[in-house]
């Protein structure tokens, strides 16, 4: 795997973290922000740097793969978050 291609799977991995942390910490809002921010970047990335058109059937195709991927990360992260709190939830207290 050369540079680009790390370099590529790195900001997928952190953006794809950045989704499980919003829905960890139940953050819709920024949640959409940091979907906007990826779906951006992944846009301007197949536009100026494949030299994709901007209706053309990949760049769509991607775009929806991305939504996805996004959306499967902030719900782990919510069942995550969920999970965490029934956890502290059940803790028994010694006396």
């Amino acid at each position: 795997m050369n540079g680009l291609w790390g370099t590529l799977v790195g900001l997928l991995s952190l953006w794809m973290a950045a989704c499980c942390f919003c829905g960890y910490k139940r953050r819709f809002v920024a949640f959409l922000a940091v979907l906007f921010v990826g779906l951006a970047a992944n846009l301007c990335w197949m536009v100026f740097g494949l030299d994709a058109r901007l209706l053309e059937v990949n760049v769509l195709i991607a775009q929806a793969s991305a939504v996805l991927y996004a959306v499967c990360a902030f719900a782990i992260g919510l069942f995550l978050g969920r999970i965490r709190r029934k956890w502290l939830e059940s803790r028994v207290e010694g006396s």
